[in-house]
């Protein structure tokens, strides 16, 4: 029974987005709220999707950006994440939220950046005493 109602639940956004689809052409808040849903459901790669495909239509939209970053920072891709956040930053500098995403993932990567082991002296193999 659970599991009819998760999956209930997890088709339920879905056939929201798609009856309130039923123009000709769904707006870029529609595909915003989808990916958005996607996202709170860890859909990443579908939020990741629309967002995208949100940006080729409104390639100077910094809110999308800034959502787009975290959809890379959430599966791992940070390279892509700090370039979205750099974007949303560069669209709309004042926005403390954008410039604050932003940091934090550089910061992120500052902080988890993999350091060599300390150089380790060539240790003789143990001798057996006499």
């Amino acid at each position: 029974m659970s599991v009819r109602i998760f999956l209930l639940l997890l088709a339920l956004p879905f056939a929201i987005f798609a009856c309130g689809t039923l123009q000709d052409h769904p707006t870029i808040e529609q595909y915003n709220q989808f990916a958005i849903k996607s996202a709170e459901l860890q859909l990443w790669n579908e939020a990741i999707f629309r967002w995208q495909h949100v940006l080729k239509i409104e390639p100077q939209n910094a809110k999308i950006y800034n959502n787009l970053g975290v959809a890379y920072e959430a599966v791992g891709k940070i390279d892509e994440a700090i370039e979205a956040y750099e974007r949303a930053t560069e669209l709309e500098p004042d926005n403390r939220f954008y410039r604050f995403n932003y940091r934090k993932c550089r910061l992120h990567v500052q902080r988890n950046r993999v350091k060599p082991p300390p150089a380790e002296k060539a240790e003789t193999p143990d001798q057996p005493e006499s």
